[in-house]
């Protein structure tokens, strides 16, 4: 017997499709969502221990501090009030200590506690009473290391820090435990300090939070698993709605067989149809052909197209149009037609070749649209394209076109100054209405044979004479100004007087260039009317502008935006104990002074991308030292918001938010905006410190100063350099020195280039020194 395999419709087959899809993507998905939940929890779970660790490392170490600090408190007030020898002093607040800390616990549970042991290994404090007085040199851990001596090699060398070991605990000396301890060496007792934590109990208070944590992990596991099972019941239904629209195609072929006809319907009445045989003879035509044309259909059928080509129409389209149609390829063009009273059309056309089934053409079909009216609007569309469509008057483009034939010629381009305070305080419609009466009057006051009226951008006309007397156009702007201009305005029942920047150009090129570049002069130096002439050399300075960027954006590209540190001299310490970060550019090996690039980066979009460089470069190179650093930041980078969160959250990541200085220039802008004020205190809450930089050099507040809570007064240079020669710079020198200790901030003097500058300053009392006598700005620290 034969064995035949049942035929599936297309629906089934989709069906089953779906439905076997969606059950394996649920199986992997199920899959991978248990084996990743048991890894989360195990990730979670060492996630919290670590927490716990860190936590309880800080709270033993802040505990021995606190005690480091009650010492050094105690014995500054007895110092203070000191009526006994030092010696007995000593002794006086080592029994004060001793008895508080014997009852001093800390931490969940009061499970912390301290010990003391002086540099010979005698142990002075212990809760377990055996070891008080006992040599501790040769005790030995349970991991086998020598406790005491590895803590006394820890703390001669570092002062403190951490040290792991398993011990006994104290309320069950037969139980060893992992134990974490923070040690401090008390330099006066010759005694170390220290308490700690064991890793067990630890442990146990995680216990609870070890289960919170497996529950939730599983109960979100249970609501993956439930919301697969809705997704496959979903899929599912899916499935029988797609097998259910599959099986209704075959329905429709035959309802789409009607619609085709009725689509041949809507061609017919909505184009102009012919059809030909493969001779060119006209076959069929619908009614909207005969319209157009003129002809009715059995005056047209068994003709040629030429019938209605216009003589205008050149042969050589209609000959492509025959090779292209004849190869079976459709063709689309625009043609030029004359209907049977003589009068042109154009038809949009579109000729499709139709095959039979053996490929050969049989005939050809044109469906066409009427453009007739596009094609006559377009000399109305070419002057709308180069007329205001506000003042009537010829705008920008009609204007290059204008130059652009002539060989010579005089352009004067009219300003009207603050008209933006017009639209903001009247309304758009007013000053609408202001610029088509203004460009009323300089169209009745100077059109004539000699000049052309133009207006080319919101609050700018142009006036334009193929004449070369610039003289003549300088005359006749001035008489305007003075007479006409002066006119007021008279809207919303006030009047509004407007003033007028010109300039003006002659020439033959770039002459729109130069009237512009006249204009700027005119407003930069506040005079009505500019003459453009070779001086005002703003086009080089454009194309330095224009080359600078170009070398700005290669710069960030290349990574060739770096941070220069310059070293600043601690006079107490006698050390290199901060930094100044300086932006360079790298150019061919040759390092680029911010002054020959940064106005130019202000005025373009890639002025904060340079400061982003710059702070993160600063802050990566910080976050491996422990030296303090300053970034300089300007008006525009304190505006930033999104500049200044991501230098606070950066800086917080790295862990150097408290050795960040903001060295900022002061100014009346950051003064009177209070954005900026809450920036710094949000910094400085933080623990960041602020510069004030250039500090004597021009604008100088010392009110400022306090209400900012500045930290470092920056010296400028100007004044620094002169303080050899001039004793009235010593005297100014003087006097911010002591404000700034009084009010408890810091001075650096930059600009320190010779030893007898250096002991000048020195002598003055400023604190810090920064200049080329210590280290010129460099790509790597001292250390480094």
């Amino acid at each position: 017997m034969n064995f035949k395999l049942p035929e599936l419709s297309l629906s089934k087959i989709s069906f089953l499709n779906i439905l076997i899809t969606a059950l394996t993507f649920s199986i992997v998905i199920g899959f991978f969502s248990i084996k990743n939940t048991d890894k989360y929890y195990e990730y979670k779970v060492k996630q919290q221990e670590k927490h716990y660790i860190e936590k309880n490392k800080k709270l033993v170490k802040d505990e021995v501090l606190r005690v480091v600090n009650r010492i050094n408190n105690l014995k500054k007030i007895l110092l203070e009030n000191q009526k006994t020898s030092n010696k007995k002093l000593q002794k006086d607040i080592q029994q004060i200590i001793f008895s508080e800390l014997e009852k001093d616990r800390f931490g969940d549970g009061d499970y912390g506690y301290f010990w003391i042991h002086d540099l010979n290994h005698i142990m002075l404090l212990h809760p377990n009473k055996e070891l008080i007085g006992r040599n501790m040199k040769n005790f030995i851990t349970h991991d086998n290391q020598y406790l005491f001596q590895n803590i006394e090699k820890l703390v001669k060398e570092k002062g403190h820090g951490y040290i792991s070991y398993i011990w006994n605990r104290p309320e069950d000396i037969n139980i060893d435990d992992e134990k974490t301890s923070y040690v401090h060496l008390i330099k006066d007792w010759n005694m170390i300090i220290g308490s700690g934590f064991y890793l067990t109990e630890l442990r146990e208070m995680l216990k609870d939070e070890k289960e919170l944590i497996k529950s939730s992990l599983y109960e979100n596991l249970k609501e993956n698993l439930i919301l697969i099972g809705i997704l496959i019941i979903l899929s599912i239904l899916s499935a029988l709605f797609v097998s259910k629209k599959i099986s209704k195609i075959e329905a429709s072929r035959k309802e789409q067989m009607n619609m085709l006809k009725q689509y041949k319907l809507i061609l017919d009445k909505s184009a102009v149809v012919s059809k030909t045989d493969t001779d060119g003879f006209i076959t069929y035509v619908n009614s909207s052909f005969s319209k157009i044309s003129g002809y009715s259909k059995d005056e047209i059928i068994g003709k040629k197209h030429n019938i209605i080509r216009h003589p205008e129409s050149p042969k050589s389209q209609f000959r492509s149009l025959w090779k292209r149609i004849k190869r079976g390829k459709v063709w689309k063009g625009l043609i030029k037609n004359k209907n049977k009273n003589g009068n042109s059309y154009f038809n949009n056309t579109t000729i499709l070749p139709i095959k039979n089934a053996d490929g050969d053409i049989i005939e050809y079909i044109s469906a066409a649209t009427d453009v007739s009216e596009l094609i006559e609007n377009r000399t109305k569309l070419k002057s709308v394209f180069s007329t205001d469509s506000l003042t009537g008057l010829g705008n920008r483009v009609s204007l290059i076109k204008l130059i652009s034939k002539n060989k010579k010629g005089v352009l004067c381009l009219i300003n009207i100054d603050r008209f933006k305070e017009i639209n903001d305080t009247q309304g758009h419609d007013t000053g609408d209405n202001i610029i088509k009466e203004l460009g009323d009057r300089i169209f009745n006051f100077l059109n004539d044979d000699v000049y052309t009226i133009f207006r080319v951008q919101a609050d700018v006309f142009a006036v334009y004479t193929s004449k070369e007397n610039e003289q003549e156009m300088l005359n006749d702007i001035t008489d305007f100004i003075n007479i006409v201009g002066i006119k007021p305005y008279h809207v919303n029942n006030i009047n509004i007087i407007l003033t007028y920047t010109c300039g003006i150009a002659s020439g033959s090129e770039n002459i729109f260039t130069y009237a512009d570049i006249a204009l700027s002069e005119a407003k930069q130096k506040k005079t009505r009317v500019k003459t453009y002439d070779a001086s005002m050399n703003n086009i080089e300075k454009y194309k330095q502008n224009i080359l600078w960027v170009e070398k700005l954006y290669k710069a960030l590209s290349d990574d060739n935006i770096r941070p220069f540190f310059q070293p600043i001299y601690n006079y107490r310490t006698k050390k290199v104990e901060k930094y100044e970060s300086l932006m360079r550019l790298i150019e061919d090996d040759e390092v680029v002074f911010p002054g020959a690039y940064l106005d130019v980066a202000k005025k373009t979009k890639l002025y904060p991308e340079l400061t982003y460089k710059i702070v993160e470069k600063s802050i990566d190179k910080f976050s491996h030292c422990e030296a303090e650093f300053s970034i300089n930041l300007s008006i525009e980078d304190l505006m930033n918001e999104e500049l200044m969160n991501f230098i606070f959250d950066y800086a917080i990541k790295h862990n150097v938010l408290n050795r960040l200085v903001l060295e900022i220039v002061e100014s009346e802008e950051i003064e009177d905006s209070d954005f900026i004020a809450k920036t710094i205190r949000k910094f400085k809450k933080q623990g960041a410190k602020v510069a004030i930089d250039d500090f004597g050099s021009g604008y100088s507040n010392y009110d400022y100063l306090i209400s900012l809570q500045a930290d470092y007064i920056k010296i400028d240079g100007s004044i620094i350099k002169h303080i050899l020669e001039d004793e009235r710079t010593a005297e100014v020198v003087k006097s911010i020195v002591n404000f700034a200790q009084k009010s408890n901030m810091k001075t650096i003097a930059e600009f320190v280039s010779s030893k007898e500058i250096n002991d000048k300053v020195e002598s003055l009392g400023v604190d810090y020194a920064q200049g080329f006598y210590y280290g010129k700005a460099e790509p790597e620290l001292l250390s480094d």
